[in-house]
């Protein structure tokens, strides 16, 4: 039930008011920080649109629930590409738009990461949920509100803001060290055996990623975010040559583009206020967006931390 998710109030009685009104279709655009916790909310409220317990709720437990859940009912399909969603899976959409339901209620597409789409991919999305097909829902994710005006305008907005430190019951050490991502708190609490205090040297960061990539965990995640850390830490005692050294290791540990974009990522989120150069680190990560050599943004962007 929307009582059993931990914050946002604010938002769970206008997803509450929403199934109230009982719209026959619609486009909703959730946009927040937290990625996981998008995915939670837009889950939820597809939960309470093919609920078969509750008009204005979900109750967690009915089929439809327990399906949308463990994300295999045959009307939820959850669309997401890491370097943003392509035209053609727009129209393949298009498609499947055109087909009832297939469990008789509503059915529920959920497009994450609409901030990654390119225009062509955005304006074939725009096509699409003009006008959705009676029993139609689109759910789109995004981590801000820098997508095409007209797919703003065309949808109804919802911020979902983080979740605090106290929700989550972690400290703050603990919240910020994993950037507030919920989903990886979640996980921290559940194995107990990270040591987040312990250190890890930034010449080792190569290999700390070279191991996450082999076995995923976050407790080799969490080697990676301590190896930035120390970069941090000791960036004023080292010379260029160290620095040259430290993006070495990262560009020949294996790490894609969208690991180097989290790297980047966190070492803003993780300096933040402290760094003289906020402004233009800032300016240097919007041009992770273009198509450039990775290794020169990072030995720029490094230099200038």
């Amino acid at each position: 039930m929307f009582k059993d998710l931990v914050s946002n109030e604010k938002a769970k009685k206008f997803l509450q008011n929403e199934l109230k009104f009982r719209r026959e279709a619609g486009t909703y655009l959730f946009y927040s920080v937290d990625r996981e916790l998008l995915k939670k909310f837009a889950k939820s409220f597809a939960k309470g649109l093919n609920c078969s317990t509750y008009e204005d709720d979900f109750c967690g437990v009915c089929e439809n629930c327990i399906r949308i859940e463990s994300e295999t009912h045959g009307d939820l399909e959850i669309i997401e590409e890491n370097g943003g969603i392509k035209i053609d899976q727009i129209r393949e959409l298009s498609y499947k738009n055109s087909i009832n339901s297939y469990e008789g209620k509503s059915k529920i597409y959920i497009i994450r990461d609409v901030e990654k789409m390119r225009k062509e991919s955005g304006n074939a999305l725009l096509k699409l949920i003009e006008e959705p097909n009676k029993g139609n829902f689109f759910i789109l994710l995004s981590n801000g509100l820098n997508i095409l005006p007209t797919i703003k305008s065309r949808s109804i907005l919802l911020n979902i803001q983080a979740e605090t430190p106290e929700e989550l019951g972690v400290s703050k050490f603990e919240y910020d060290f994993f950037l507030g991502d919920s989903k990886n708190i979640e996980e921290y609490k559940r194995t107990e055996i990270i040591d987040l205090k312990a250190g890890a040297s930034y010449q080792e960061i190569g290999k700390k990623i070279k191991l996450w990539l082999n076995t995923g965990t976050l407790l080799d995640k969490a080697e990676i975010y301590k190896s930035i850390r120390d970069f941090i830490n000791t960036k004023e005692y080292l010379n260029t040559v160290d620095k040259i050294y430290f993006v070495e290791e990262i560009m020949q540990s294996g790490a894609d583009r969208e690991l180097l974009k989290e790297i980047i990522n966190y070492a803003v989120s993780t300096i933040g206020k402290n760094s003289k150069n906020l402004e233009k680190l800032l300016e240097l990560k919007k041009m992770m967006r273009s198509p450039i050599n990775m290794k020169n943004f990072l030995l720029i962007f490094f230099s200038e931390l």
